[in-house]
């Protein structure tokens, strides 16, 4: 299976989870598609200023792939700079949140698998 990157449905969701501005989601495949095992399976992009609030994961975990800029990332109480390259896990249980602090855009693969 191939999809295009025309045929990826677009989410844009302001505030998410509480953060400042909008999330561009690119749901690269659905959640039927996922084989049950998978709710998100996609890129986000992050404009200057914006960000996804901390919030937590229960009976899942989430990854973080940094594709392009160096977000700002809440995980539990701690916040870390991230760089291009650099991946996190929030696991069952923890909480993270994403922030755009710099003048770049930022672009995040990001996957949520289930428990």
């Amino acid at each position: 299976m191939i999809r295009r990157n025309s045929e990826c449905r677009i989410e844009v969701r302001e505030h998410m989870r509480g953060g400042d501005g909008q999330a561009v989601i690119t749901n690269l495949f659905e959640k039927e598609e996922l084989m049950g095992r998978s709710r998100l399976l996609g890129t986000m992009r992050l404009e200057p200023g914006c960000s996804v609030g901390v919030h937590p994961h229960e009976d899942e975990q989430e990854y973080f792939y940094i594709i392009k800029g160096d977000p700002i990332y809440y995980d539990d109480d701690k916040e870390i700079q991230l760089h291009e390259g650099d991946a996190t896990l929030c696991e069952d249980g923890h909480s993270h949140g994403i922030a755009n602090r710099s003048d770049e855009t930022v672009i995040v693969l990001a996957c949520i698998l289930l428990k």
